[in-house]
């Protein structure tokens, strides 16, 4: 997993980079965060898994929107149709947010 991550994060910077580095520093950047139990059973990962390591690759990307001048950065991280899912999993990702929130 380690190795995945140190991929993906040398990817999401070289895609962030490359896409911004010929015009000008947009000052609003959003996000939509999908996929993170599709992506966990690609890689066999646990649901669970899935969720960290989408969290863990939306800090890579922040942090290289601080990195080159983004003032603002929206995230739509959880729908309302979320919490129709398992309530463990809604925990889960809640607590993950929580987490990320404290850091």
């Amino acid at each position: 997993m380690t190795k995945f991550l140190g991929g993906l994060n040398c990817t999401l910077r070289k895609l962030l980079f490359g896409a911004i580095s010929t015009r000008p520093i947009p000052q609003h950047i959003a996000f939509i965060m999908d996929g993170n139990r599709r992506f966990a059973k690609k890689w066999k990962l646990t649901e669970d898994g899935g969720h960290k390591a989408g969290f863990l690759a939306l800090m890579l990307v922040l942090k290289y929107c601080c990195e080159i001048g983004v003032k603002y950065v929206t995230v739509y991280a959880f729908s309302l149709d979320n919490f129709n899912r398992r309530p463990d999993e809604v925990q889960y990702v809640m607590e993950l947010m929580q987490e990320k929130k404290l850091v």
